[in-house]
């Protein structure tokens, strides 16, 4: 009996500090997982994705430089992230998300990227350190030290990697965002790319915005009517995201009705039935692509060497 009770009290004591250990490391996961989630749906928005998705007319550096250019910067500065140091890799983020300033709408686009890029980070960063939850809130309840080194060097380390390529990413918007769909196919195909490969990107770069404005437009009519309007008003951003939950199929029965026109248009114009295409204006090569080029490569260059 004596037994049966130093038992019981032992299962009692183990499961009064389990439960609250387990509730926490729960509590911050999801809290933690949250915060992405708010940045993209609260912050940003459906329309600020909208935003930094689709081509917008407009005459400045990006607009003017030749989509062959941009998609060879893309490349160096992917490349680079594999070899660039901290310093290096955060002073091309920091250089790249700058720029944003020069678009059409430069200061909100400026604001977006910064958003994203956030959200970018934090999402791919908690989505890594979530796992030491458990190592950190259990040395906490049993009065050990906790190990600080994963904090201030690790962690440190991890943010400014992830920063270092959310660059990659900014400058893909940027293609998106300054390039039109058959500017990037008509480079492409001078560079040699099959026709396969870049219709599916150019489809890819054409869908992206009108799914986005389809969700948009769906939510904002579940929201006109009523949706979630008894709720706190700082649940926003969560019936925002239950709202594109429930118009992702109405949103993609619309794309599927659109994929009907974009066959047949392609069909009109017999894509596909010749090895080689002619167009009807070219993608102008000057000194600006010259310096990005350059620029570009001696980036690449510091990477590798340093």
């Amino acid at each position: 009996m004596l037994s049966l009770k130093c038992g019981g009290r032992k299962l009692g004591l183990s499961l009064a500090v389990g439960v609250p250990f387990v509730l926490a490391e729960w509590v911050l996961f999801f809290v933690g997982a949250a915060v992405p989630v708010y940045i993209i749906f609260g912050l940003m928005g459906l329309s600020g994705l909208r935003e930094i998705t689709r081509y917008e007319n407009h005459d400045s550096l990006y607009y003017r430089l030749n989509p062959a250019t941009k998609l060879a910067a893309l490349f160096m500065v992917a490349l680079s992230s594999t070899f660039a140091g901290l310093y290096l890799g955060l002073l091309a983020t920091g250089v790249i998300l700058a720029s944003y300033a020069t678009l059409l709408h430069g200061g909100e686009k400026l604001k977006l990227g910064t958003l994203f890029t956030v959200a970018v980070v934090w999402g791919t960063v908690w989505g890594s350190v979530s796992g030491r939850l458990s190592f950190l809130i259990g040395a906490e309840a049993n009065g050990t030290l906790i190990d600080t080194s994963f904090l201030f060097r690790q962690l440190t380390r991890l943010v400014a990697t992830e920063v270092a390529v959310s660059g990659v990413f900014l400058l893909a918007l940027i293609l998106v965002m300054t390039s039109t769909p058959s500017a990037v196919m008509r480079s492409l195909r001078k560079i040699g790319v099959p026709n396969p490969i870049t219709f599916s990107l150019v489809v890819g770069m054409r869908t992206v915005p009108l799914l986005l404005e389809a969700i948009n437009a769906i939510v904002k009519v579940q929201l006109m009517r009523g949706f979630g309007s008894r709720g706190a008003r700082w649940f926003g951003p969560l019936y925002v995201v239950i709202a594109a939950v429930f118009a992702l199929i109405p949103a993609l029965i619309y794309l599927l009705r659109g994929a009907r026109n974009t066959a047949i248009s392609t069909g009109t114009r017999a894509f596909g039935a010749y090895k080689t295409r002619t167009y009807f204006s070219s993608s102008p090569f000057g000194l600006a692509d010259v310096v990005v080029l350059v620029l570009g490569a001696a980036f690449l260059t510091c990477a590798i060497l340093l």
